[in-house]
């Protein structure tokens, strides 16, 4: 059964952008890119950072199911080179960072994973791509438009259209 989930992607450490284009590469391994956002400069979010992030959001289409593209998703970030909270922080620089943020119209709350993501209605530097790729997305928990969402969030960080 094909499955659309949005995935949001990140990088601040070492070539960005290409940090960024390698994981939506990888994720050809075993979805179909749809979608895909403009790169967005934005600042660290939970945390001070002197390197800025390069973000993007992505719509796949899939046959895996939730769990199945967690675990390819952190596969793509440790074979990339990702290392994860060594210092104990929440938050830290990282070379890529991918994360579920819907699929399909599926709410899910476990442990190991929250469909709808649960920081993506406070997150510009998530919502601004995604709503570039499909303002007219309704979150199947909030009942509103992404656009809505969006024009609704509080967070003032910084997101600018990379040019390079």
């Amino acid at each position: 059964m094909k499955h659309f989930a949005y995935i949001s992607i990140g990088s601040n450490l070492g070539d960005r952008v290409h940090n960024c284009e390698n994981a939506i590469l990888q994720l050809s391994n075993f979805s179909e890119l749809i979608k895909h956002s403009s790169f967005y400069e934005t600042e660290s979010w939970g945390y001070d950072d002197v390197n800025l992030y390069i973000n993007c959001v992505v719509k796949i289409s899939t046959q895996l199911n939730p769990e199945t593209l967690l675990s390819q998703l952190k596969l793509i970030e440790k074979t990339l080179g990702r290392s994860h909270k060594k210092n104990g922080n929440l938050y830290e620089s990282r070379i890529i960072d991918l994360d579920i943020l819907f699929f399909d119209n599926l709410i899910l709350n476990n442990s190991e994973l929250n469909i709808p993501h649960k920081h993506l209605y406070s997150r510009n530097y998530v919502l601004i791509p995604f709503a570039e790729i499909d303002p007219d997305f309704v979150c199947p928990l909030k009942k509103h438009k992404i656009s809505h969402i969006l024009s609704s969030c509080k967070d003032k960080s910084q997101v600018t259209l990379y040019t390079h």
